[in-house]
C-alpha cells in the first residue's frame, strides 16, 4: 500500500491531519487545515499562494512577504477536539509553531 506523506505542499482545506511540533516528545493533535493566510488573504493551497506572490519555494515566499511588508504567512488550523484556532508561521524557510519556533510536524 502506497501512502502519500502529508506535507505543507499537499495540504487542502478541510483535511484533518495530525499537526503540531516535536520538542523532546511529539506533541500533535487532530486538526482541520483551513488554508494559508497572507496579508489578510486566504489561499486554499501552497501552490496558489506561490503563484499569487510569484515565487517557487518557501524561502522565496518569506523573502517577498517581508520585502513587500505584507505581514506573516501562516498555515491555519482548527483543533478538532477543542475547537481553538492556531497558525504555524513561516520563518527561516519552514513553517514553525510557538515562541520557540519548533518546526511544524504533520502526520
Amino acid at each position: 500500500m502506497n501512502k502519500t506523506k502529508i506535507t505543507v505542499s499537499n495540504l487542502v482545506p478541510d483535511q484533518i491531519v495530525q499537526a503540531g511540533y516535536k520538542r523532546r516528545f511529539l506533541n500533535v493533535d487532530a486538526n482541520r487545515f483551513l488554508g494559508f493566510k497572507y496579508n489578510g488573504l486566504w489561499f486554499k493551497d501552497l501552490k496558489s499562494l506561490k503563484e499569487f506572490i510569484g515565487v517557487k519555494n518557501l524561502k522565496e515566499i518569506e523573502f517577498e512577504a517581508g520585502r513587500l511588508e505584507g505581514g506573516s504567512v501562516t498555515a491555519e488550523f482548527r483543533n478538532v477536539e477543542e475547537g481553538y484556532l492556531w497558525g504555524a508561521y513561516l520563518w527561516n524557510g519552514a513553517f514553525r509553531v510557538g515562541t520557540s519556533a519548533d518546526r511544524l510536524v504533520l502526520g
